[in-house]
């Protein structure tokens, strides 16, 4: 079998089966983040690698290639519920680099990284025919409190922050070379990403939150994701999924699918979670006051997989969303 026929989950699966789990590990492979046990604290670390060619839009600036490289690690410790302590970059770039490009880009980074309240304390060079940048970021976590994707019970609300769509939206605005005029905040959306990393912290400070996951690979993937690690039936109403009006506008000029940005584009990092009915004012009232809005979609349930009403009806919602190799 090829990787391309395996597809990433694939991979995932057969690291979980070979790595072994360590004493202090109390998360490991197949969440947002792993979680060690330091005793009075848990040490949260994750890491995400970017290809120039696979993950920056033809024509990235240096400071566009640098928030993505802390906005995608400052997403997972969100997930988690997590509060930063530092991040290490290792970097391969081409001998022929402009240096002042590379200073832009470790400016960016600083600035980016001073925006969540943490630092870049180190990291690694390397040379490559293509710029590529793997962040890990460690956060801590008081013991025992971490968000996870397999803690959705029955009975519970599934809730995503803010609005959907909007940065694949803008990525296909970028690659396809259309009219930016009338749907900047999109392309914004694409090139300027932001971790809801307040929002994530707080989740766990109110205590009513089950489960939750940062939307990269798409909301239909990532509601996968949840519903396999917690073994439950989740089931969501398509006219309660709040979307980017700018997307529906769009997808109408154009002739787009709504869906295809809104249920199955990814790297909008918002927040999906689930709640405990009783906890959710207390939830929602915390996210406003930090001015982010949050949308209850859904209901989780006993049995497995994922559905999705519209206009009443329900029908299984397609596991699909982006996944490397495939």
């Amino acid at each position: 079998m090829k990787l391309k026929q395996a597809g990433e989950r694939k991979i995932i699966e057969l690291a979980r089966e070979i790595f072994r789990k360590g004493p202090k590990v109390k998360i490991g492979i197949g969440d947002d983040a792993a979680v060690l046990d330091l005793g009075c604290v848990g040490l949260v670390a994750t890491t995400d690698m970017l290809v120039q060619s696979t993950h920056f839009p033809p024509g990235a600036t240096p400071e566009q290639m640098a928030r993505k490289a802390v906005v995608v690690n400052m997403s997972d410790l969100a997930a988690m519920g997590a509060e930063p302590l530092g991040l290490l970059f290792s970097v391969a770039m081409p001998r022929n680099l402009d240096m002042k490009f590379v200073e832009r880009m470790i400016k960016e980074m600083d600035a980016v990284a001073q925006e969540y309240g943490t630092y870049v304390v180190g990291g690694d060079l390397d040379e490559s025919d293509k710029i590529i940048i793997s962040g890990v970021a460690f956060g801590q976590l008081k013991k025992g409190t971490a968000l996870t994707r397999s803690g959705a019970r029955a009975g519970d609300l599934v809730v995503v922050t803010g609005n959907l769509g909007a940065a694949s939206a803008g990525l296909k605005i970028v690659l396809e070379k259309l009219p930016h005029a009338g749907f900047k905040p999109l392309v914004e959306a694409q090139l300027r990403p932001a971790a809801r990393l307040k929002e994530g912290m707080a989740l766990v400070k109110s205590g009513a939150v089950n489960a939750a996951i940062d939307i990269t690979d798409g909301l239909a993937s990532n509601l996968w994701q949840i519903a396999r690690e917690s073994k439950v039936k989740i089931t969501v109403e398509r006219e309660l999924i709040p979307e980017n009006p700018l997307v529906r506008r769009l997808a109408a000029v154009h002739g787009f699918k709504v869906d295809d940005f809104v249920l199955f584009g990814g790297e909008d990092f918002e927040l999906l979670f689930t709640v405990r009915p009783a906890g959710w004012p207390k939830v929602k009232r915390a996210l406003e006051k930090i001015g982010t809005s949050a949308s209850a979609i859904g209901r989780v349930e006993a049995g497995r997989g994922v559905f999705m009403k519209t206009r009443g009806r329900s029908r299984p919602l397609p596991d699909r969303g982006y996944e490397h190799f495939k």
